[in-house]
This record gives C-alpha cells, structure tokens and sequence, in this order.
C-alpha cells in the first residue's frame, strides 16, 4: 500500500526532503537552512487522507487557523491567531490573489485538486512577500510535473442521511516533464446540489424541513502550465487558470441573529495569468514575479423568497469588474556566514462596480514595497534572521455616483522590522524566538464603503500596527514521536473598528488589543497506525473595551486524526474537529454558538494504481454552527475514487 504522509503539520520538512519535486517557483522562503516553528504545511496526501476537497476545509486543521463560514454572505473564511482574512494575505505560487476592494475571499471557491501543498505561516514570515501580511501568509502552490507522462483522475459522491445525493466532483490532472520543459494541465468541476440540516435541528419558520433552502454551489476551475528548463541554474514557467463560481444564499434560521436576505450570486469568476522565473548563479540568484488577476462577480437582491422581482429599497443588482496588475522582484547572495536579500515589490489594484448595468464605483490604488533580509550563521547550532520592509499606499482614483463629496485621502506608509534567533539544541531539538512587527494598510472598502448609506467613509484611516512577539520549541523525542509548541503574544495599535458618528457609522484607527495564546502539535506512528492532531488556545483583550468580542473566534480549538492499517491494501481513518462557541452580533446584541465536536470516518483501499475510499462525515450527525442562525450539513455518506498513473 502506498505510504502515506502523515502528520504533515509536525513533519512535513523531514518527509519531503525532495525539494526537485515542489513547484520551487511558486514557494517564497526565508532559507533552506531555517525551520519556521509557527508555519504549517499541508501536502495533496493530507487532502486526500483527511478528504478535504477545498481550502478552507485543509485550513481548519492546522494550529492557530479558524475556520468561520459567513452565514449572511454563504461564504467560507479563515483568521488567523484571532485576526480576521482581510488582515491575512493570500497567494497562488507566490503572487497575491485577495480581491482588490475588500482584501477578502471566498475561500470555498478554490478547490484542492490542483495544489501540491498549501504553506502557511503565522506573525514572523518572509520580508519578501510584501505588504499586508499583517496576521500571516497562505500560500497555495500548484503542481508540477515529475515523469514523461503522469497523473490522476478522480471522482466523488456525496449523499444526505436519508441518501438522497447532494453533491459530486470530478478532478484530472495530467503532466509532463521533459529535458528541457515541463506542462501541466488541471481540471476539476465540484458541484454541490444541497445540503442537509442535522436531525437535531429545531425547525423554524424559517427552515422547516430537513434540506437546507438555497444551499447550491458549483464551481469549475481550469489551469495550464508551461515551464522552461534550459540550464540546470535556471527556471521559467507560464501560468493560466480561469474558474467560474455561483452559489445561493441560504435563509437566517432565527431572525433574531440576522435580517432575512434574498440573494443570489450567479457568477463569482477568476482568471489569472502569471509568469514566474529564477536564474542561480555562483552563490546568487534572480527571482521575478509579474502577474494580472481580474476577478469578477455578481450579486442579486430581491424583493421576496420568489426570486422575481427586485422593486424595494433593499433590492439591487450589483457587479464587480475588477483586476489587480503587479510584480516582483527579488534577489539574494550567500557569504560565507550570511544569506542576504532584497525584493521590490509593486501590485496595483482597480475596482469597478456595476448598479443595474450603470458604473457605480471606480477606485484605484497602488502598493509598492522595498525589503531587506538577512540570514547570519553564527554557528552550526545557531541562526540570526533580521529583515524590515518598508511598504506604501497611493490612492490613484476615487469616484462613486453618491453626490456627497469624498477626498481621496493621502498616502500611507509603514516600516516593519523583524529579528529572529533560531536555536538547533542537538538534532533532536529546536527552539526559537522571534519579534516581528507587521502592518494592514487600509483597503478600499474600509476607507470608501458608505454601507448601503449607514456608514461615512474616512479616506484618511491609518495603517493598522501588530508586534509579534512568540517562543517556540519542537522536540522529536524519538524517530515515531514529534511534538512542538508555541507561545504568542500580540499587540494591536491603531485597530480600525466601526464606531457611531450620529446617526452613522465610519471606520476609525481607535481599537487597541492583545492577543496571546498556545499552540501545541503532535504526532506519533508505528508500522500500522498513525495519530496527529493540534490544540490552540486562544485569548483576545480590548484594552479599551472590556465587554468587547471578538466575531468568529473560538476560545479553544483541537483537531487530531487516526488511521490503523487493517491490511497492506486496507485502512481505517477517523478524524475529529472540537471548537468552542464564537459570538456574532445583530443590532449590537451578541449572540455565541455552541460549542461542538465532529466526527468523520472512513475505510480506504488501495489495488496497484487505483485508490478507493467511502465514508461519513458528521457521524453522529451533530447540529453545530459557525455563524449563528446558519446550521451546517449533518450526517453525509461519501465516496471518493482515484486512478493514478
């Protein structure tokens, strides 16, 4: 039975020392020689083994990473160490792909298929990514062909509690590698038709049967890759992808938590283009970055649960038609005791909404970031890693059909230093501290949005400030036991939040917070089983604010899965996710959920190249929720099937 890679979290670096067969390109590091103890890596094994068929789902069961589905938007998000997903940025093979206007996403759009690992990073990351990485860095990194001709096509089923089907996806992936060029093409189409309430639920007026009303989704995405290898020092590849997305919106089950919404959103659609090189040299190398995204999507509003009319008030039909250009570039030289360099960054962002086919809003901005890192070997055993940024805002244009005047507002700036020690104690164990200060520039929305006439813009919002301060440890006790902690503290300056002017709300820089919390990782396997699992601890403080609470994060989260081979083509895996409430708010009322554990399971059996596996999601069918008055699926039944070749 092919081996699989397990606990990923803990021993991803020992597992895939193999560095020739990860897209190098796409991955951004501080050095070969440096093991980040607050970062996480999640292979296309640990998709496949814990079945997770989106990001966000992958993203849940790393330390430190929440997961929280926005009820009134059907959409999934993430925060990081208690900071939200617009205070994160987001990557795909290293260039940014957070949708220009709010800095956010929909993180259930982008499939798994396709990706050899997602990298994620927390406080103290790379200078060289660039600004806005206030809470951390995601990064998705695709595949790359290894063979003459390899790949995969898979297929899945999934059916409610009472087997009625509810979705399926198909995914194909196939490559390449020659002497001097390699091409990579990928597929996958994931639709889902409904979902199904618990049968613990309590129905409502609102949601009186077993299916979830307006719960659909599809999505379809599409790639190609072309790289070039005419030296063995040197690498470029082309990249395309384009994915078209739509999903309903579900109704409130209480109207207590939420007003009812009557949306619908046909099309959320990404098309990126992107070229990436690297060019080494004696003791140096060239990286460049040049990408455009465009980013498209529509929302419909109406009168009723008819979906016909669009006559009050509160119906609209809005459209995005927005795009972000940029690039990079980086380059760095080893000493003989130091790595140092030094990346040049440039994105430009432009959003354009459309009201009933009419220009609504056009906005432009231009972020441009210079920085330095270096990497000092002051023994064997022990690394000094210091690096600053200085990154810059420059509105470029403003206009909104609102006849009440807007100034544009001046540019923002901000410098971010870092420094980290890194600690080899003997090959066993490692240790680390690190401080390190990042910034989230303000994004049009924030300084713009007039919130369907309930809030004023400020133009003039600051860049918000965190310090990151955090102490680390990791010990492989023996050669089948890992374990690692961490230890953080946060402090939060000049937080925008929304605050009452009149009769109206406007973002202003007067939040002031401290994070701190624990993350703890294990793992542990022998010739016929495997554990792995994580435990984060979180605390939020308003220094200002002691009744203040923070939306979407829970207090205490743990994942930890198992998996004991039955035979050499036969396996057993079960997997469980615990979470405690986390609040939301309605009309300045706060309201927490439960807390929950969930439970999934299945058999998995592997013949030559075919792998096939069935099971259940939710097992004991528990009623749980992200986001109040929005429940999740209940018990499902599924079944996956891959050929590789």
């Amino acid at each position: 039975m092919k081996k699989t890679i397990f606990c990923s979290i803990c021993l991803a670096s020992l597992l895939y020392a193999n560095e020739s067969e990860q897209f190098r390109l796409g991955e951004i590091d501080i050095s070969d020689n440096i093991e980040l103890q607050n970062s996480v890596e999640l292979y296309s094994e640990d998709f496949e083994l814990h079945s997770h068929e989106d990001i966000s789902e992958s993203l849940e069961s790393a330390s430190g990473v929440f997961l929280s589905n926005l009820g009134g938007r059907n959409e999934s998000t993430i925060s990081i160490r208690g900071f939200d997903s617009r205070r994160v940025s987001v990557y795909m093979d290293g260039i940014p792909i957070s949708v220009p206007y709010d800095g956010n996403f929909d993180y259930s759009r982008f499939l798994t298929a396709d990706l050899s690992k997602i990298s994620i990073e927390k406080g103290f990351s790379s200078v060289t990514y660039g600004a806005n990485t206030m809470a951390g860095v995601i990064n998705l990194v695709s595949k790359r062909p290894t063979k003459e001709f390899e790949g995969d096509i898979s297929m899945g089923i999934t059916y409610d509690d009472d087997w009625s089907r509810s979705a399926h996806t198909t995914s194909v992936n196939l490559g390449t590698k020659q002497k001097d060029f390699y091409l990579q093409l990928s597929g996958s189409i994931r639709d889902r038709h409904h979902f199904n309430v618990s049968k613990d639920f309590d129905t409502t007026s609102q949601q009186d049967n077993d299916q979830r009303e307006n719960s659909s989704s599809s999505d379809v995405k599409g790639s190609i890759k072309l790289g070039i290898t005419p030296t063995d020092n040197s690498e470029y590849a082309l990249v395309y992808s384009k994915q078209h997305g739509k999903k309903e919106q579900p109704h409130v089950s209480d109207l207590k938590y939420s007003r009812d919404k009557y949306w619908d959103w046909p099309y959320w659609d990404r098309e990126s283009i992107y070229f990436l090189s690297n060019h080494q040299f004696d003791n140096s190398y060239l990286k460049t970055r040049l990408y455009k995204d465009w980013y498209k999507n529509a929302l419909q509003s109406y009168d009723d649960a008819t979906y016909s009319t669009q006559t009050r008030n509160s119906s609209f039909d809005s459209n995005y038609d927005d795009y972000s250009v940029g690039g990079s570039v980086e380059f760095g030289t080893k000493f003989v005791s130091n790595e140092i360099k030094t990346s040049v960054t440039y994105k430009k962002d432009v959003h354009r909404a459309y009201d009933d086919g009419a220009i609504d809003e056009e906005y432009d901005d231009e972020t441009f970031s210079v920085a330095l890192e270096d990497i000092y070997s002051i023994s064997d055993s022990l690394n000094l890693v210091a690096g600053i940024s200085y990154d810059r805002l420059k509105p470029k244009k403003l206009w909104d059909s609102n006849t009440a005047p807007v100034d544009m507002g001046s540019s923002e700036s901000s410098l971010n230093p870092q420094v980290g020690l890194f600690y080899d104690i003997d090959k066993k164990q490692k240790t680390s501290f690190t401080v390190a200060r990042k910034t989230h520039l303000p994004t049009m929305k924030e300084r713009y949005s007039r919130r369907l006439g309930r809030a004023l813009p400020n133009s003039d919002l600051e860049a918000e400030k965190a310090t990151h301060y955090e102490l680390s440890y990791a010990n492989r006790l023996t050669p089948n036991f890992h374990f690692k902690t961490n230890l953080f503290l946060i402090e939060v300056d000049d937080a925008i939040e929304s605050v009452n002017v009149g009769t109206l709300e406007q973002n202003q820089n007067v939040g002031d917070f401290r994070h701190t919390g624990v993350e703890l990782e294990v793992s542990y396997y022998l010739e016929q089983a495997e554990f792995g699992g994580n435990y984060t601890y979180m605390k939020i403080k308003n220094k200002q604010d002691s009744d203040f609470k923070r939306m979407g994060i829970p207090k205490h989260s743990a994942f930890a899965y198992f998996k004991y081979n039955i035979m050499d083509n036969l396996a057993y895996y079960a997997n469980a996710t615990y979470q405690t409430g986390q609040y939301s708010q309605n009309n300045d009322v706060y309201y927490k959920t439960e807390a929950f554990t969930r439970v999934d399971t299945k058999l998995m059996f592997d013949y030559k190249d075919i792998s096939f596996e069935a099971g259940v999601k939710n097992l004991f069918d528990k009623d749980y929720e992200f986001d109040a008055g929005f429940p999740e699926p209940g018990r499902e039944f599924f079944a996956n099937l891959k050929y590789s070749f």
